[in-house]
This record gives C-alpha cells, structure tokens and sequence, in this order.
C-alpha cells in the first residue's frame, strides 16, 4: 500500500480497430504523455503493454489503469462465443427463437433479409418444471427437479456456459438463484448466468437475449482478462485494473468477468466521457461527439453536460436490455474501403483495411482505395513527415489504388475527382449518423456543438458541420486519444432497476420513496465493497415513465427525496412534447421502472494544456483541395499554437494522433484547454 501512495501516473488505454491508444497523467507535474501503437487483432492484450512500453513508464509507479476493450464485441461479431445452453420454465424453451415475431432493425426494408439463428440451439434449451406467477408468487418449485442427470447431459455436450432464464423471474429471482447455485456445485469452473443478475426488469425476450448474450460471452472475456491481468502483473504493474462499461463508467476485473455484455461499447465510451469534461472547460453544456477512427464512427449526444443512455439496445440481431450510452456506430472509418457496387455505383465502407495491411497509403500490404488514401491524394495528408506511430505515407499507392477503382466504374482517371467523391459520400454516412442521434430524439443539430475527435474524426468533422449547418466546432488537444482520457477519468459506476409503477393517480408516494431508499441502500453497499466512502459516493434516479397505454418509455430524472406526482407529470409532459411533438393532458402518466446510478467518485486531475514550444508554427504550404479546386493552404504545428491565437481557415493542423482540415469561413481560437473552439462564417 505504501508503495501505491507514492504512485504518480493514471493510465487510460483504449483499443481501436486500426491503432491502441494510450493517455498518462503525470499526477505531480500534471504532464500528459500518449502514444498510438498499431492493434493486434486477435491479442488485444500486446496491444496494450505494447502501448505501456512505448512509453517507457515503470509499472510501479502506476497508480491507476483503466482500459477500454472490443474483445466482446469482436467474440459477438465474429461467431467466437462459447458453447452456451438455456435453462428455462416448461414451456418457454423457443421464447429465444419466436422473439417478437417481427423483423428486426437492419432488416426491416430487406426483401432478402434472413434473421441469424439464435446463440443456442434448440437442442441446448432445456425445460425445467417450475413456474413463477405475474405477481411473483411461485407456482411451481424447482425442488426436486434432477440437477445430476442435467449437469451430466452439459457436461457430456461440452457446453462451456450456460445461461438461466425463468418466466417472471424480475418479479422473484429466488428461482433462477436456487437453480444456479446448484449447477454451479455440479459443473465446477463452467461460469452459470442468471438473467435477473444482468437485467432484472420485464420483458421475456429482451431479458432471455441478454442473459444468453451475457453467457455467451463470458468464457472468452473471462480469459481475456485473465491473460491481461495477469500480463500487466508480470511487467509490474501493481495497480488496480479497471474496464471500462458500456454505461460510461468503469468496472473492476471482477465485475467486467461476470458482466461481459455490459463491455460492448467499452472503447467509444470513453470517447463520450472525455468531451463531457472537455465540453465543460469550454464552457459548452450541449455537444454531439464525432469519434471518427479507423474502422468506425461513433457520435453521441451530450445535452446539459449529460451523456443520453440508454437501456433497450440491439447488437448485431440480438436485444441487449442494459444501460449503456446512445453510441450510434457507422462503418466509415479512414480505413473504409471505397468499392463498386453490382449497380455500377459507388460506396464506401462498411468493410475496412483494419490496421493490417491498412489503407493502400500505409505501405503495409494493402492495395484497396480507402478514405485515408482519399485524404492524401486531396493534399490533406503529409508525404514528408511520419504520422503518429511511425507511419510514413505513399501518394503513388493511394493514387494507384484509386486508378484501380476508377478503371472498375469505368470512369475517367480524374483521381481526385474520385477521391473527392469518395469524401462527399463518407461525408453523407456521417451525417446521417449525427441525424441519427439528434433529429430522430429530437433535437436540432444546429443547436449543438459538433466535437470532433479520434485519428480521423478532426479531419471530417468541418465537412460533417456543414452538411448540417451546425455553425460550432470543436477539437480537443490530444484528439487521437480522447477516449483514452475519457477512461482516465472515469468513476466506478453501478446500475440498479426495479420493476415497480403504475398510473401515478393510484400509486402512494410513502411507498415510492420507501423502494427507492432500499435501493439507495444497496447502492450504497455496492460502492462501499469498491472502497468508496460515503463523501465519495454520488447517487441519481431516473424513472422509465409512458402515459397510460403506450408501449415505449421515456427516461425521466428525479429526485425522491422532494419529486411530487405533479412535479413528474410536468416533466414527462414536457419531454414527451420534445420528443415526439405534442403532451397528451388528457391521460395519465405511469411509472414503469425506477433506475438508480451509483457512482464511485475519483479525484478529477487537472487538465492543463500549456502550449509544447515556441516559434512560429507554420510547417510549410501546399495545395488542398476544397471541394471545388485547389487553394494554398498552410500547415500549423499545432503544438506550437498558443493560447488566444485565432486563425482563419482554410488551414490544416497537424499533432501527435490528429490532423484538423479546416475549409475556408471558419474562425478558430486557442482556449486556455488547448481546445479549439471553431465557428463558421465568423470571419471579417
């Protein structure tokens, strides 16, 4: 413990498809260090301590380290789970195959749209003969059943997981608890899942998904954590481990072992968590991130410094009834292969070059055009100076790349025009997301800021804010590794639900406040397990509320310690109205869940991002191209900008993760964060 006190660095680590990130704190000189390292896909792990070795920091001078993992979400997408079975009442062994009855998202306007097969087989559902009523009473007892011969067919199957899941088991989890306990006596090391451990709120199918998905998973997070822990321990690295949660907090080793489908969005959270904080030393309390990496986008919405969550999701075909922030994700990435379709048309991603063999430009193999080849052959790329990493780039490969695709469209070999395309279209995808996250919930985008981060995100994140006529940008300092610094500062978090409401005319306030202090209690045991002291606990309710006969909910905050009945009709009416348009005063509004977030508070490090050097910034000029021609553009080391500079595009700025393209009518000031705070037609 004596050797943790003296400890001085916060390490945050995030794995991208393309590059590893990773941010550290100096906690005595408040000196930030990063480096980007390439991913090894399929050993995460030596991503990461290749990453920490980059850096050249003794493991035991760290103090905390917190990651951010796409190990799940790989397993998912990849068909690499385990070998997984159900348990569930007689009666309910196809519940997981039936699911509502009805196209999900992705396919709804598919004619050839085949829905996956579900992750266990129907021979792996097994029926027990027991039975819980809608008001939780139990029917029919598990007593007696015969665990023995059941564990013996597992066993005999080879099935690494399995996952329990009873009808009404959110109304008395004592079922699903019982039946765990004994299989867990019988099949030893084989980890048994109980869905109201992961979602214990209604609605079979989602809440089967869930605890299938959790199951499914488990082994191969499991074993990765292990590796990991265990990897970190051998180059001395004594400090708490912690993973980041798809809920936008971080988890302990422990926690993330047995809650493996809570780390789906583990890597872009972090994202959303840093602009929080760097939209808050901007003084900016309404953002939309734009996290723009190799492989993917992910945006975000951020209203009144608070990330939107939310807790009916879908991965892939599969429900997932968590929490867990409301990332909207598009393959466009700089590494999205631009190709031509059966029609004869253009398009741009999904598919990506990874970070092996990369983009054409990246000289590691790869010969498809992609975006970043786009952007080099548009002059907004260097060909004279390595990126972060260590790349050094290749014109004459991106434009070879790029004749390879104008000659399979039968076009000229007007590359840029190609090249310029190809944006225009990445661009398109991008906006739609932003729409996505803003319109569709029901927010105006031109009301936000547009935060624009990752490897590439700082270099489409004008183009985007034009599209959409969103006049604010901004660009963090270090914007490469903003979801690493997200990680860095994340608390420890743990979610709580309880099915309870009704129409609030015929509920008793005393009973409400009553089941929301025996949650607050447990809460609170939760983080005192974690270490956390009372003053270093911080607890929040939201309600899951629908006027009487709706089927969705909306998510509304409350406080149970002064909230009245009227106070809650008054904000559910008025987010209702925001949502959707209209507030229906006629009908009453009911309480369908009751949710508590409890957050174990970390001490926030202050930022400062003191300017690296002195001098005049500029690199050099070259010719960039804006859409409609070529225009003399200089390059700024960014690093060198000083705080109360202002610039007017068109420029680009370059920096160790990140590279700003900005079209000309934008004005950019350096704040005191080292943020740029960017504005459209502010120029003259």
């Amino acid at each position: 413990m004596a050797a943790m006190a003296t400890a001085r660095y916060l390490i945050g680590v995030d794995v991208g498809g393309t590059f590893t990130d990773i941010l550290c704190l100096d906690t005595v000189s408040q000196e930030i260090k990063s480096a980007k390292v390439p991913s090894l896909p399929g050993s995460q792990w030596k991503g990461v301590l290749n990453a920490l070795g980059s850096l050249g920091i003794d493991g035991a001078e760290v103090r905390a380290f917190v990651h951010g993992t796409t190990i799940a979400t790989n397993a998912l997408l990849e068909q690499k789970g385990a070998k997984t079975a159900l348990l569930t009442t007689e009666g309910f062994r196809d519940t997981l195959e039936i699911g509502r009855t009805r196209r999900l998202i992705g396919g709804l306007f598919d004619l050839k749209f085949v829905r996956p097969k579900p992750l266990v087989p129907r021979d792996l559902r097994f029926e027990v003969p027991e039975r819980t009523a809608a008001d939780g009473t139990v029917l029919r007892s598990i007593e007696g059943y015969d665990f023995d011969t059941l564990a013996r067919t597992l066993a005999a199957q080879g099935v690494e997981s399995v996952a329990i899941c009873f009808i009404n088991a959110y109304l008395n989890g004592a079922p699903e608890r019982s039946a765990g306990d004994r299989l867990r006596a019988r099949l030893g090391a084989v980890p048994v899942c109980e869905s109201t451990s992961v979602v214990n709120e209604r609605g079979e199918f989602e809440r089967f998904s869930t605890a299938v998905l959790n199951a499914y998973l488990t082994p191969v997070v499991r074993t990765y954590l292990k590796t990991l822990a265990a990897e970190l321990e051998g180059h001395g690295l004594a400090a708490p481990v912690n993973i980041m949660g798809s809920n936008g907090g971080a988890m302990t080793l422990a926690q993330a072992a047995d809650f493996a489908a809570g780390t789906f969005l583990s890597g872009p959270v972090g994202g959303v968590g840093g602009s929080v904080r760097i939209c808050a030393m901007a003084g900016v309390a309404d953002c939309i991130t734009f996290d723009m990496g190799g492989t993917s986008t992910d945006v975000a919405l951020i209203h009144a410094l608070t990330p939107r969550i939310s807790h009916a999701n879908q991965i892939e075909s599969y429900p997932l009834q968590v929490p867990q922030l409301d990332i909207h994700t598009i393959g466009a990435g700089g590494g999205s292969i631009a190709w031509v379709q059966k029609d004869g048309t253009l398009e741009v991603g999904p598919r990506s070059a990874g970070a092996l063999p990369g983009p054409a430009c990246y000289q590691r193999g790869g010969t498809l055009p992609t975006i970043s080849d786009a952007n080099l052959i548009l002059g907004r790329l260097p060909t004279t100076r390595t990126l972060a990493g260590g790349l050094q780039l290749s014109k004459p490969r991106a434009e070879e790349a790029f004749r390879g695709l104008a000659r399979e469209l039968g076009a000229s070999e007007d590359i840029v025009g190609l090249a310029d395309g190809v944006i225009r279209i990445a661009t398109a995808k991008m906006a739609g997301a932003v729409r996505e996250v803003s319109v569709n919930r029901g927010f105006d985008p031109r009301d936000f800021a547009l935060l624009g981060f990752g490897g590439a995100g700082p270099m489409h994140v004008f183009l985007v804010a034009e599209e959409l006529a969103i006049p604010h940008v901004i660009v963090p300092r270090f914007p490469g590794h903003l979801s690493a610094l997200g990680q860095l500062l994340a608390d420890q978090r743990h979610d709580r639900v309880l099915a309870w409401g009704g129409r609030l005319g015929t509920l008793d306030p005393a009973v409400f406040k009553q089941r929301c202090r025996a949650m607050l209690d447990e809460g609170a045991k939760d983080l005192a397990r974690d270490g956390f002291e009372p003053a270093r606990q911080a607890h929040n309710f939201t309600l899951d509320m629908r006027y009487a006969g709706q089927s969705y909910t909306l998510t509304i905050g409350c406080d149970p310690a002064t909230a009245t009945w009227d106070d809650l009709r008054a904000a559910f009416g008025a987010r209702h109205k925001q949502t959707f348009g209209y507030a229906d005063a006629e009908n009453d509004a009911e309480i369908v869940n009751i949710r508590l977030v409890s957050l174990g508070l970390i001490d926030k490090p202050t930022l400062e991002f003191a300017p690296e050097g002195k001098g005049d910034p500029l690199i050099e000029r070259r010719p960039v191209w804006f859409g409609d021609g070529w225009t003399d553009c200089p390059v700024f080391d960014r690093a060198k900008l000083q705080i109360g500079d202002v610039l007017t595009g068109p420029m680009i700025l370059e920096e160790a993760g990140g590279t700003s393209v900005v079209p000309p009518g934008w004005r950019i000031t350096v704040l005191a964060s080292g943020t740029l705070d960017c504005r459209a037609g502010a120029v003259g």
